[in-house]
């Protein structure tokens, strides 16, 4: 099924934003795979969240969210499904939250805006004073 986001905002159009939830298996534990980046979002400046992006106008959103992962990690992933939509700690921004499965965890950064990968549990996410407050309750609520 083809599905798309526009990501073209206009004055006073809602933002999206697509994200891939990546996992591994630690023994009795899941890792979901988190970035952080070196732009200025103010008081979220450095916080983790899941990769992910905006979808080029047209472009599907599979094809865009394995597009961000490997501009920005450098693995291809497989999309899955959706998981959610929600609201972000943005205004006026839709975050959708996909599945993925990635074929390595050999990071390799790509994108000179990440500053940092770290693998997290659910527990370590929610507990966490720098990961994005959305990721928490996308978290709380979905995984």
């Amino acid at each position: 099924m083809r599905k798309e986001v526009n990501s073209n905002k206009e004055k006073g159009d809602t933002d999206r934003v697509i994200v891939g939830i990546v996992s591994r298996d630690r023994g009795e534990k899941l890792e979901y795979l988190l970035v952080s980046s070196m732009k200025d979002y103010g008081e979220f400046t450095g916080f983790y969240y899941p990769p992910g992006g905006h979808v080029k106008e047209g472009e599907d959103i599979r094809i865009a969210l394995a597009r961000e992962f490997k501009e920005e990690l450098g693995i291809d992933v497989e999309v899955g499904r959706e998981i959610a939509e929600t609201g972000g700690d943005v205004k006026k921004q839709i975050t959708h939250w996909w599945s993925c499965t990635a074929s390595s965890f050999d990071l390799n950064i790509q994108d000179e805006a990440i500053v940092g990968t770290k693998w997290m549990t659910k527990e370590e996410i929610v507990k966490s004073d720098k990961v994005w407050p959305a990721t928490k309750k996308f978290f709380v609520e979905h995984i």
